[in-house]
């Protein structure tokens, strides 16, 4: 009898076995859940049980998963977002078919380590949630390649985060970590790290591992300076590093040729080393709210360069940066500039220039031939004279010159000389 018992609970365990080996066969291609039907009404869902693959309850007022979804074995894409949703039940975790399991704009204070059953999951979105912490089991997720982790009270995240192998993008902006695990470097296909508004106070040396990453912002932290390896992130395109308590750019920075977009504004830098901005590929450059007085950096590779935003330092004289032809956008406002020398007649593709709040008294009649020149702000300055060649400025739709020391007579010659197309104000 007992035998008999035995033999039929293994029978049992074994059709069990077999209903999740058949479920996870029935995992649709991308290509066919695009046409799948996205049920949006639990009741209308329930009438066909097996064909739901996609169901999406956001915005609807939930205060808990419905158990009802329990029955969608089959289900691979579940959206809750934006409900009032504070515990995950354990059932959840037994719909082993998930790829997408979407609760963002939840109240959910913890993640269980069953998550962990999710073996085909591919994007994890807990957005603007209540978590401290994350398992040490989210480390089995081996096809997960997504994961949102923004605007949550994270402290920590665990070493296991490094067996993701699979992990493309880590979103983590707004909460409150302190520092990253050494294993993060071992994220080998990472492409996109998001960190802004943390509490870091350094990077781990691994950080330099992450060869495939192009995106990674870590605006509003406490770094003071770059890891060792940095220079090594070679597919690295989009760097920002805003509001934190850098000094100086290390050197291997120039390393970075892919780099397109580098905000380093409202540092602590008070130099640039000459080799660190030796990136051809560079597009769009933010050095404001910083110390800078002298730019002693290289400006030869800076080929592509097209938006400069280095206004709110100390800089005197800002003639090397004139040795950038590519420039459209220059703003040098908030500086201790006093003279404009013939340089500026280089920046043929000038289309904004902003020397605003400085103190500038001579500006060189080069000026007049930035043909592309649009806007040009020379308010707040100690300027009496702008010459004739001015009337070169073709295209200059708006003016600013309040607050110089221009006469009557000169405000007079400046409106002749820029003609009816610019909107001049004094």
């Amino acid at each position: 009898m007992i035998y008999k018992i035995k033999i039929l609970a293994l029978l049992l365990i074994l059709l069990k076995s077999s209903d999740v080996l058949i479920a996870q066969k029935k995992l649709k291609s991308p290509e066919q859940l695009a046409k799948s039907k996205v049920y949006t009404s639990l009741d209308e869902a329930k009438l066909n049980k097996k064909r739901v693959y996609v169901l999406n309850l956001d915005n609807q007022k939930l205060n808990s998963v419905p158990e009802d979804i329990t029955k969608f074995r089959n289900i691979q894409e579940l959206y809750l977002r934006n409900n009032n949703i504070a515990f995950l039940p354990d059932w959840l975790f037994e719909l082993t078919n998930l790829q997408k399991l979407m609760l963002g704009e939840n109240s959910i204070q913890a993640l269980q380590s069953r998550i962990a059953d999710l073996n085909h999951l591919e994007e994890l979105d807990l957005f603007d949630n209540k978590l401290v912490s994350l398992p040490p089991e989210i480390g089995q997720l081996e096809e997960v390649v997504k994961i949102d982790l923004n605007w949550n009270k994270m402290e920590f995240l665990p070493k296991e985060t490094g067996n993701l192998k699979n992990l493309e993008a880590l979103w983590l902006e707004k909460n409150k970590l302190q520092s990253l695990p050494e294993e993060i470097g071992n994220c080998e296909k990472l492409s996109e790290l998001k960190l802004m508004d943390n509490a870091l106070g350094s990077l781990p040396s691994s950080l330099g591992r992450l060869k495939q990453i192009s995106t990674l912002t870590l605006s509003g932290n406490k770094i003071k300076l770059l890891p060792a390896g940095f220079g090594e992130l070679l597919m690295l395109e989009v760097l920002n590093l805003r509001n934190n308590l850098l000094t100086e750019l290390p050197a291997d920075l120039g390393n970075l040729k892919k780099l397109r977009v580098l905000d380093v504004s409202n540092n602590k830098l008070n130099k640039i080393g000459p080799t660190a901005l030796n990136l051809p590929a560079l597009e769009e450059l933010d050095l404001s709210s910083n110390t800078l007085s002298a730019l002693k950096f290289s400006t030869n590779e800076l080929k592509n360069l097209k938006k400069l935003e280095a206004e709110n330092n100390r800089i005197m004289t800002p003639d090397p940066l004139f040795d950038i032809p590519s420039l459209e956008v220059l703003n040098l406002s908030r500086n201790r500039i006093e003279r404009i020398e013939t340089g500026i007649g280089k920046l043929k593709n000038l289309k904004s220039l902003d020397l605003s709040y400085n103190k500038i008294y001579s500006i060189s009649k080069s000026i007049g031939t930035l043909s592309n020149l649009e806007s040009l702000d020379l308010s707040n300055n100690n300027i009496r004279l702008l010459q004739k060649e001015i009337s070169g400025l073709k295209k200059l739709k708006e003016c600013h010159l309040e607050k110089n020391s221009f006469s009557d007579y000169q405000k007079k010659n400046v409106r002749h000389y820029l003609g009816k197309n610019a909107k001049v104000v004094f």
